[in-house]
């Protein structure tokens, strides 16, 4: 497990998530993220009817406007005041601020708990996978995306354009990732959390052009050598 020691104060990282770090997602980038959204629900009604649904680390809350224009009955949590409080005014309704373990939220009652690229960046992962898994339904589903360490090819082309390897950790950065999964890693920590993984497969969830070739050319490697050299992962797991 790739993962930053020490780690940062918590209570900096939750004011880093401001509003500013969500401004290009609610203005010039909503329409292509709707359809990511979009996209990335059609994959969770693959495995799951329309149900109750829990978005761990919603965000400014599209991918909740988007499953609940698909008929699911939505929910969701964020340690991000200023986001919170904007989901909540774009769904007409609460979003619980704040660590999911401090939440009210009744004990296996979600049909499907989702984590898009939040696990990253909790401090306490493995908490946070064991909490959502006591909110899931026994038949129920958790779904999420994290980057991958073993992003081969984007890190390739990094170093070509860049000529230098990315850097993994840094608080300047806008994303700043305290653990860094590969899908060995990944599917370790979902079984310890009592999970047990139905697919890992890339996640598609770029919404630059130039990046969103690289991922394609990458997850056709997977497709053909099984390799997992893909820009980010996406499991399905249910409880064991």
């Amino acid at each position: 497990m790739v993962y930053v020691d020490p780690l940062p104060d918590s209570e900096k990282l939750t004011r880093h998530y401001n509003e500013s770090y969500y401004a290009e997602w609610v203005s010039s980038q909503r329409k292509k993220r709707e359809c990511m959204w979009a996209r990335r629900l059609k994959i969770i009604e693959q495995w799951a009817r329309p149900g109750a649904l829990l978005d761990i680390g919603c965000g400014e809350g599209l991918f909740l406007e988007v499953a609940k224009k698909g008929g699911w009955q939505v929910d969701g949590t964020e340690v991000s005041e200023h986001a919170a409080n904007f989901a909540s005014q774009r769904l007409q309704q609460p979003i619980f601020c704040g660590e999911l373990g401090q939440a009210d939220l009744a004990p296996g009652s979600f049909d499907v708990v989702t984590l898009w690229h939040v696990l990253e960046h909790t401090t306490q992962p493995l908490d946070t996978l064991t909490a959502a898994r006591r909110l899931v339904k026994p038949d129920g589903r958790l779904v999420l995306a994290v980057p991958n360490v073993k992003d081969r090819i984007m890190q390739t082309v990094y170093r070509l354009i860049k000529g230098r390897k990315p850097r993994l950790f840094s608080l300047g950065d806008k994303e700043i990732h305290l653990y860094h999964f590969s899908a060995d890693t990944l599917k370790m920590m979902i079984e310890l959390a009592g999970f047990e993984c139905l697919s890992i497969h890339p996640d598609f969830g770029i919404v630059e052009p130039s990046k969103k070739l690289i991922n394609f050319l990458a997850a056709s490697i997977h497709r053909l050598t099984g390799a997992h050299c893909y820009n980010a992962i996406q499991v399905i797991a249910k409880p064991t």
